[in-house]
Order: structure tokens, then C-alpha cells, then sequence
């Protein structure tokens, strides 16, 4: 691990990898997100990191700087982060000989499920350069780790309408995992073309015969709103029925509802695109029933991402602010026509 700059070593056991990367795998920043959601939920601590020097191109992506009263205060580089969560951990608020909370997380690391797994969470950025050596380095630390799955997850622009279910897709190594999957309601994935680090990464572990997972979310292609939270409770949904984490989504629930009602509130108020929104729930209702894919990929996931750094849910208003610019643009675009 040449370019793996750790903190601390673990010796972890039966540990799970849980990764996301910002970019091309990433639309409206679901994805990363999501894994964002399960660090501070389980209040995982960051042990490792891998040097982003040789892997990106600084003029595509850029550092950031901040400063305040003339001085520059932080420079900060790409970052590819490693956090810890063990399984046996007593909750920080809690004394050896309280009781655990037996419903969800939330109230810090504990016990992940029935699994009893050690977690290792990542959270980065999609490189430009270099991607085998990457993703060997990824999958060094994995071994070091003794992670005995990766599951990577990803999201994706599609046809898909904001009013139902966000459509969830798979892609695994595992023949079990293909069977959980579809008991979950997990669309077996189908697609040929242009791919990114996360399949790049999958590749290399499944080669090193460390069983992998990835989950795709898909996420309306008419909301270009970042984080899109339901995207990212549906991923977290479908996680935690396949590997049994208990997480507590309640609150992340409630503000993806708010997120939808917002945007249905912004459809309602232009004709066009209530029809064509329409038109798209019913395609995938008919696509449904005739048990074909309710997903109609597009090519370029990549957009705009931020990850809250607090990890505090965005309010509706914040969530939705990229909405109505689209709806300026489709109502010119239909005018044009």
C-alpha cells in the first residue's frame, strides 16, 4: 500500500466494506451521500487515507482553499477517506452496564444488526488517472482489514419518475446475494457501455476473491436537486434488507417526504411537465407488469455534488433550489419547440 497514508491500524474481523465515490457514479450526489449518512450514524472514526497525487488531475478536480480576512486558512486536496465502525463498540453516551437500545443506531456505534461485522466505510472522489493502481491499493487495505465483502454504492440518471419508489438495481458475484436480491425487490442490473471507478473496483476484488456488491439507485433525471434524498434513503433501504444493519432512517424519511413534496409542489405548477411526468409513471407502471426494467439509464451520471460536511439534513428548500432553473429550461426547450 504504497499510497495509503494510515492513522491507525485496525484488526477488524468478518469486516464489510461499505464505499461511495462522488462523480460519474454519483448522480445528484445519492450515493455519496448516503455513505456520508451511515459514517455519522455509526459514528465511525477515520484511520486511513489514500494520497491523492498520483491519481487526479488537479485542473479537472480542483483543490479547494478557504479564506477569511486576507489569509488563506485551509488548502484542501481531493480526498479518499477510510473510517472505521466496530461492531463491539459501546456507545459513547452510554456506561458499560446500561442497557442498548435494541431500535436502530442512531445513538451512536454499536452492535450492527445480527452480523456482528466490523464496518469499514469509504468516502472519496472518482479519480482521473491510474484506476488499476487504485483500485489495488483499495483492495490491499481491504485485505489488510480481512474485509470479507466490498459493496460499493452508486447512483445513476433515469427516466425514472420522483413519485414512486426510487427504482434500486444490483450487481454482485455472490449467487446467495443474487437470491436476496431478488426477495429485496432489487432489479438485476443490464447495461453495456462507458463504466466508472466503481466497477473498476469491483473488477479488481472480485479478481482477488473478495465477494462484491454494488447497488445502483436511480435518480430522476428532470431533478437536478443535490442531495436527491430519496435516492440515497432508498440505496440505505436496500442496504440494510440485504445485510441486516438496523439503521434508523426515520428521520432521513421524513425529510426525503419533504423533499418529494416540494418537488411535486413545482411540477404541479407547470402543465407540460405534469404531463410528462405523468407519461413517465405510467411507462413504468406498464414496464412493471410485463416484468421488464422500470429503468431507462442516461449516459452522463456526473453533475454537481455536495456533501453536506456537517452531515445535517438539507431543509426542502435546499434540497430543491436546482429545480426551478430546470423547469425554466424545459419550459424554453418545449416553447423552442
Amino acid at each position: 500500500m504504497e499510497h495509503v497514508q494510515i492513522t491507525e491500524r485496525q484488526h477488524l474481523e468478518r469486516a464489510i466494506f461499505i464505499g461511495a465515490f462522488a462523480g460519474w457514479n454519483d448522480a445528484a450526489s445519492a450515493a455519496s451521500w448516503a455513505v456520508k449518512f451511515l459514517i455519522n450514524q455509526w459514528d465511525a472514526q477515520p484511520f486511513a487515507e489514500l494520497d491523492p497525487e498520483l491519481f487526479y488531475d488537479f485542473s479537472e478536480t480542483r483543490p479547494t482553499v478557504r479564506i477569511a480576512g486576507g489569509a488563506l486558512r485551509r488548502l484542501s486536496w481531493p480526498s479518499n477517506r477510510f473510517y472505521v465502525y466496530r461492531a463491539n463498540a459501546a456507545p459513547r453516551d452510554a456506561s458499560p452496564e446500561e442497557d442498548q437500545p435494541s431500535t436502530g443506531a442512531a445513538t451512536g456505534a454499536r452492535a450492527v444488526g445480527d452480523m456482528q461485522r466490523d464496518v469499514v466505510l469509504f468516502l472519496g472522489d472518482e479519480p482521473q488517472l491510474r484506476w488499476k493502481t487504485f483500485a489495488r491499493e483499495v483492495v490491499e487495505l481491504c485485505r489488510e482489514c480481512h474485509v470479507e465483502e466490498v459493496v460499493l454504492l452508486g447512483s445513476l440518471m433515469a427516466e425514472a419518475p420522483h413519485t414512486l419508489p426510487t427504482p434500486i438495481s444490483g450487481v454482485t458475484s455472490r449467487s446467495s446475494m443474487l437470491r436476496r436480491m431478488n426477495l429485496s425487490g432489487v432489479e438485476r442490473a443490464n447495461y453495456s457501455g462507458s463504466t466508472g471507478i466503481l466497477t473498476a473496483l469491483q473488477d479488481t476484488a472480485r479478481k482477488e476473491g473478495i465477494a462484491t456488491t454494488s447497488l445502483w439507485g436511480a435518480a430522476p433525471h428532470y431533478v437536478s436537486a443535490t442531495p436527491n434524498l430519496p435516492v440515497s434513503e432508498g440505496l440505505l433501504r436496500k442496504l440494510d434488507q440485504l445485510y441486516t444493519f438496523d439503521l434508523n432512517l426515520n428521520d432521513l424519511a421524513r425529510a426525503a417526504k419533504r423533499f418529494t413534496n416540494r418537488v411535486s409542489s413545482l411540477v404541479a405548477e407547470d402543465p407540460e411537465v405534469s404531463a410528462y411526468v405523468h407519461e413517465l409513471e405510467q411507462r413504468t407502471g406498464s414496464s412493471t407488469a410485463m416484468g421488464l426494467s422500470d429503468v431507462s439509464f442516461r449516459g452522463d451520471a456526473s453533475g454537481v455534488h455536495r456533501i453536506p460536511m456537517d452531515g445535517e439534513l438539507p431543509s426542502p428548500e435546499e434540497a430543491v433550489q436546482d429545480v426551478e432553473a430546470w423547469l425554466r429550461r424545459f419550459r424554453e426547450e418545449s416553447g423552442a419547440d
